[in-house]
C-alpha cells in the first residue's frame, strides 16, 4: 500500500506533466531533462531528478507559466509575493482550497492542541500588501471566533533596505510600534501575531493591563532564542505563545513541542508538503538533493510543495535545522505524520542574510 504523500505526488505529476493540458514550466523542464516525469518519478526521493528549483524563474516568468493549462482561465486562487530578502520577489499561486490547507488548517490543529484562546480582538503586525502572511492573520484569526484582525503594516522590502542599527532603521521600527501601541490603547486586544523584534518592543512599551490582558502570541518567520520566550513569558504571563515557520511559496509549519535548550519543535500537516534536511550547499557549491541528515544532525531545510495549482520541488531555504523523529500517536491522527525540524535557525554569509518579516 503507497503512502498518501506518495499518492498525492504521483496524482501532482499526472496534472503538471500532461502533455496538453500540464504546466508551462514543467513540460519544458521535463524536455530539457529529456525525461518521461510520470514514469520516471516513483517518490519523493526520485523528485532530485529535475534539479533545485529554479527561483529565479519564479521572479522573472509570468504566473501562467507555473499554472497548468488545465486551469488556466480559473480565478478561485490567491496571488502573493515573497518579501525579495534573496534578490527579486518570488511569485506564489495558491488556489483557495489549497490556501486554507497551506496556511490555516495546520494553524487550526496546533492551536487547538495547546489552548490557544478562541474569541476576543487580535492585532496583526507583519506584512500585507503582496505578502499572504497578512491573508492569512486574518483567516486564522476568523477561524478561531475573532472576526477580522487589526492590523499594522511592516513592509519588509523597505525594512531590509535600511542598515541594522542605524538611525533610520530604529525610527522605522518606532513608527510601527506607534501604530501598535496606538491600537493596543484602544481596543481590547487578547492576541498578538508578529515577529520577535517587534514583540520584543511592545513588551517593554505596553501598560502591565495591556499585557496580562493577552492570552495568545503567535509568533512567525524569525528566530527567537531562549532568552527571548524567557521574557515573553515573564511579561505575558497569561498568554500561550505558539509558533509558526514556512513562507509565501510553501505555506506554514507549526510548532508541536518547544524546550528550552533545545527551542521549538516543527511539523508538517498532511500530505501536500514534504520537508526534509539535506547537507548544507555552499554558496558556490552543487547541492546534495539526495543525501538526507541522520536523526538529531543538523542540516538545510529543502521543501517539495505537491499542490494542484503550483508544483514546487527542491526548494532550497535559508535555513538550517535539526532532523526529528515523527510526533506521538496523538499527532498522528491528527495528520503530523512526517518528520520535523528542531530550532531553525538562518544561515548567514556574504551572500545569505537573515530574512526580515514573517513566514
Amino acid at each position: 500500500m503507497e503512502s498518501p504523500i506518495v499518492d498525492r505526488l504521483r496524482h501532482v505529476l499526472r496534472i503538471h506533466f500532461d502533455a496538453d493540458l500540464g504546466t508551462p514550466y514543467w513540460l519544458e523542464k521535463q524536455r530539457e531533462l529529456g525525461i518521461r516525469a510520470v514514469e520516471t518519478i516513483r517518490s519523493i526521493q526520485d523528485l532530485a531528478l529535475l534539479g533545485p528549483m529554479d527561483e529565479r524563474a519564479l521572479a522573472e516568468r509570468s504566473i501562467e507559466d507555473f499554472i497548468p493549462r488545465a486551469f488556466h482561465g480559473h480565478n478561485d486562487y490567491l496571488i502573493a509575493e515573497t518579501a525579495g530578502t534573496l534578490g527579486r520577489p518570488k511569485t506564489a499561486i495558491h488556489r483557495a482550497d489549497e490556501f486554507e490547507s497551506a496556511f490555516i488548517v495546520p494553524f487550526l490543529k496546533a492551536a487547538r492542541r495547546v489552548g490557544f484562546p478562541v474569541g476576543g480582538h487580535w492585532l496583526f503586525v507583519g506584512p500585507t500588501g503582496p505578502h499572504i502572511i497578512g491573508r492569512a492573520a486574518r483567516r486564522c484569526a476568523q477561524a478561531l471566533g475573532a472576526g477580522d484582525a487589526f492590523t499594522v503594516d511592516f513592509d519588509p522590502r523597505w525594512a531590509k533596505k535600511l542598515i541594522p542599527g542605524s538611525f533610520a532603521a530604529q525610527r522605522y521600527l518606532n513608527h510601527i510600534e506607534e501604530q501598535a501601541l496606538r491600537i493596543l490603547d484602544v481596543q481590547n486586544i487578547s492576541v498578538l501575531f508578529a515577529t520577535p523584534a517587534v514583540l520584543t518592543g511592545l513588551a517593554e512599551k505596553t501598560a502591565e493591563s495591556q499585557r496580562l490582558a493577552i492570552r495568545g502570541i503567535h509568533l512567525g518567520g524569525m528566530h527567537a532564542s531562549a532568552e527571548f520566550m524567557d521574557r515573553m513569558d515573564e511579561r505575558f504571563p497569561n498568554a500561550v505563545i505558539l509558533s509558526g515557520y514556512g513562507n509565501t511559496l510553501f505555506g506554514m509549519v507549526p510548532q508541536l513541542g518547544y524546550r528550552r535548550d533545545t527551542g521549538f519543535d516543527y511539523y508538517p500537516h498532511g500530505d501536500r508538503l514534504v520537508v526534509g534536511l539535506v547537507p548544507l550547499c555552499e554558496d558556490d557549491g552543487r547541492p546534495d538533493l539526495t543525501t538526507r541528515i541522520e536523526y538529531g544532525r543538523r542540516g538545510q531545510v529543502m521543501v517539495h510543495r505537491l499542490d494542484e495549482m503550483q508544483l514546487l520541488v527542491n526548494v532550497l531555504e535559508r535555513d538550517t535545522a535539526v532532523r526529528i523523529e515523527p510526533p506521538g500517536d496523538d499527532a498522528a491522527t491528527e495528520g503530523f505524520l512526517q518528520d520535523g525540524l528542531r530550532d531553525p535557525r538562518p544561515i548567514v554569509s556574504d551572500t545569505i542574510k537573515p530574512a526580515i518579516g514573517l513566514y
